[in-house]
């Protein structure tokens, strides 16, 4: 991966059943349902050599609140530094991505960005929108 590089996408829905035959039928791909820590997502086709992906159920979702975006950055604490200092807010800091496992522990796994161990932070940007840093330190 590149610096700067879009890694990630996830769009939130209200009924992840009703979105996963939705976007199966307008974008002729595979889309899995599963689970990660009581979340629910539908996980585009990783077979497919491209961004990856995933609709995620929200349950307070509101429509048009948009897709967030993940970018891929080296030292994803120095990027968070220039969130604030630049006009925007972090909302989540940096976090180790983890799994649920069937028995409810937690576990860390190859995460589905890039299937290694990686962290992310969300923040909010000097525009509103809401974006996601990921980083494999």
């Amino acid at each position: 991966m590149i610096q700067g590089q879009i890694t990630w996408f996830e769009i939130p829905v209200e009924n992840l059943d009703r979105a996963i035959i939705f976007y199966t039928n307008v974008l002729g791909i595979k889309i899995e349902k599963n689970k990660f820590l009581k979340q629910e997502y539908g996980i585009f086709n990783r077979d497919i050599n491209t961004i990856k992906g995933a609709l995620v159920k929200k349950e307070n979702h509101q429509a048009g609140t948009g897709t967030v975006l993940f970018f891929y950055v080296i030292a994803l604490s120095e990027s968070l530094k220039k969130v604030e200092q630049f006009g925007g807010k972090v909302l989540i800091e940096k976090t180790l991505l983890k799994q649920q496992t069937e028995e409810g522990y937690l576990a860390i796994k190859q995460n589905l960005i890039d299937d290694n161990i990686g962290y992310y932070a969300e923040f909010i940007d000097c525009e509103g929108n809401k974006i996601c840093l990921y980083s494999n330190s």
